[in-house]
This record gives C-alpha cells, structure tokens and sequence, in this order.
C-alpha cells in the first residue's frame, strides 16, 4: 500500500482524505485499503522520511496535505523497477500497470510488463505441476467430495493466471503499437 501511495504523491500532493476517495474510486478494483491502513502507511512513509505534510486552513478546518520527498520518488521508481513477489503478483502487478504512465522511458515501461509476464508464467507452471500432481494421488471414497471441490479453486487459480497472461500479452503488444 505504502508503494501505492507514493505513486498517488508523484502525480500530486493529496490529503488522506483526498488519498482515500481516490482508492475508493479505482485502485479498490485492484487493492482494497481502509481508512486506518491509509493512516498507518502515511505514518510509516512519514517515519521513514518518504513523505512530508503541510498543514493547511481550508474553510476554517486544519488539513495536512502531503508530498512526497525525495527519497519518496526514489522509492517509489525504484520498487516500479523491482522484482514482482510472485505472492503478490495480481496486486502488485496491477498496481504497477496503475503508475506505469509515470516511466517516462517506453522500453523501461516495457520492462516492467515483460517481468510481470515472466512472474506470470512461473506461476502458471507452478499451478499446472501441482495439478498433475494431485492427478497421481489415490484419493479416499470419505475425501473424494472435499478434494474435488478444494481442485476447483485449482482450476480458478489456472484460469486466472491464463487470463492475466493474455491481459498483460495484450498490453505488451498495445504499447508496441500504441502512440509512444
């Protein structure tokens, strides 16, 4: 979430209140923050001097809005750049995808996409070891019902990533074509 927000402050410096409406309104199709986990991950950037806050007088209320340092964008292109945990891949991918407009270069943009793509597949291969897997099990008469429906979040979870694996091909040939 921390990464998230930093991205959010690249663009422009925003309120909580502000940072708030904006998960609400687009980044919850893909991350789903509350208002105390915002409030925690701006207490944990302001720690780690990421970001800053003014305070301000708006209508006769106190509001902080704010910014991201330097070592805040630092941060922020640098985790744009990082390996994706294949534990996060759907969110964190995503959410990269969300800020990819901000990577000026188109070949780093690129970059990102195709290691997303690559994470992507291993976890493909993961899913279909572990089905052909569970193929050779001998399954007890008194499990069959459990294990076949605990299979069909298998099958979920394949159908899933080969969806995600078209969806990022797609975007990868839409930014060759694309205007850039």
């Amino acid at each position: 979430m921390e990464n998230v927000i930093l991205g959010l402050l690249v663009i422009q410096s925003l309120t909580l209140y502000e940072i708030n409406q904006m998960f609400k309104q687009g980044i919850s199709m893909f991350y789903s923050a509350s208002y105390g986990s915002i409030q925690t991950a701006l207490k944990n950037l302001l720690a780690r001097d990421l970001i800053v806050f003014e305070e301000r007088v708006d209508h006769g209320r106190n509001k902080k809005v704010y910014s991201i340092t330097p070592a805040g964008r630092e941060s922020f292109y640098a985790w744009m750049n990082s390996e994706t945990p294949l534990g996060k891949l759907e969110v964190t991918g995503l959410s990269k995808v969300y800020f990819l407009g901000l990577i000026t270069d188109k070949e780093n943009r690129k970059s990102i996409v195709r290691e997303i793509l690559q994470k992507i597949h291993q976890m493909e291969d993961q899913l279909t070891q572990l089905d052909e897997e569970i193929k050779t099990y001998a399954i007890p008469d008194e499990i069959r019902d459990i294990v076949f429906y605990s299979r069909k979040t298998l099958d979920y979870g394949r159908g899933a990533h080969t969806f995600a694996r078209v969806w990022f091909e797609n975007l990868l040939s839409e930014m060759d074509d694309g205007p850039d």
